[in-house]
């Protein structure tokens, strides 16, 4: 029996002052693509035909305002700059 939520396959890149994530998501579409940001969890899930969910555990907290997206061929990248309330310890 093939579960009817999937999880996405998805590599984190900590690249100091921000973390990019790429997620394969095929199937779906971007207007179906779910982003939730708390603190230092992303959850990333879709609705439609295909569903995808994953809570990704950062090492530091991120600013929400500064995520960006890109979404081609069922690949889905974002980039998120680290909060400056984030501090070392």
């Amino acid at each position: 029996m093939v579960a009817d939520v999937r999880e996405p396959l998805v590599d984190l890149f900590d690249e100091g002052k921000e973390f990019v994530l790429v997620a394969e998501l095929p199937g779906v579409s971007l207007e179906e693509i779910v982003i939730e940001i708390r603190d230092d969890v992303l959850c990333l899930q879709t609705s439609g035909d295909r569903k995808y969910e994953k809570e990704i555990l950062l090492s530091k907290a991120v600013d929400p305002k500064t995520l960006t997206k890109t979404f081609k061929n069922g690949i889905l990248e974002l980039r998120m700059k680290r909060s400056r309330h984030d501090t070392e310890g």
